[in-house]
């Protein structure tokens, strides 16, 4: 299991297609942060803390960038056998599929974090953090991790996609429709009056603005809940499937 999760490592850090991925966020962040100052959603003091809330809330563009990003990191294992050959070398199914799984979620956030942190930074490094730090520090906390793991329960769906199609191309092209689908429905359930308040991606922003610990503790709840059934459907699928 852990040279597994070092092979996987070591194979996410040396693909373009990740570096390129983070390095565009780190760039984006950089560059893109003064542009939130003018965006206040909350009614902060202007500051670090008042862009990362804000450059948080603005997410939805990179979960689908993110989203192409794992798919095509997905099908690359398929297609080129390399999940295939991690098998046919002695290793368990349970194995490969779970260092898979941590591997992809833990880059895939770190994709998706490293834009709102460097925008903070270059606003805090120009004009202060201008928040309480204990109580910033705290939601912080809360929002971090519940961020985290909703970004979980979202690319937890493109694992599922690429166990089924196995293929780069189609699980690129079921996981992009998808989100921006998901991304849709959320711009218009309000006036088509469908239910949109547990949706995971409605509730990347609702911690913005209200991330009480009881809000904090039933979201975490929630996508945790989420995140094992869709995973547990998807290495049932695997478990199963013929390797070509």
């Amino acid at each position: 299991m852990k040279r597994l999760l070092k092979m996987e490592m070591y194979e996410l850090t040396h693909d373009y297609i990740c570096l390129l991925t983070i390095g565009m966020n780190f760039i984006l962040g950089i560059f893109m942060a003064s542009g939130y100052l003018e965006n206040d959603y909350f009614n902060l003091p202007l500051g670090g803390y008042q862009v990362f809330i804000a450059m948080m809330h603005d997410s939805t563009g990179f979960i689908i960038l993110t989203s192409v990003f794992i798919a095509l990191l997905m099908g690359k294992s398929f297609s080129n056998r390399i999940i295939a050959l991690k098998i046919m070398s002695g290793n368990s199914r349970s194995n490969v599929f779970l260092c898979k799984v941590f591997s992809i979620l833990a880059v895939s956030t770190i994709a998706m974090l490293i834009f709102p942190i460097m925008g903070a930074i270059v606003i805090t490094l120009r004009y202060g953090w201008n928040a309480p730090i204990l109580q910033s520090i705290v939601a912080l906390f809360k929002i971090l991790v519940c961020s985290a793991l909703l970004d979980f329960v979202i690319f937890s769906v493109i694992i599922f996609f690429g166990v089924i199609f196995r293929d780069t191309v189609r699980t690129v092209a079921a996981s992009v429709i998808t989100i921006f689908f998901n991304a849709l429905y959320l711009a218009y359930a309000n006036d088509l009056k469908v239910p949109i308040s547990m949706h995971p991606m409605r509730l990347l922003r609702t911690v913005l603005t209200n991330n009480s610990w009881y809000q904090f503790v039933m979201f975490s709840l929630y996508s945790i809940v989420l995140l094992s059934v869709i995973l547990l459907v998807s290495y049932n699928i695997f478990r199963k499937c013929e390797l070509k």
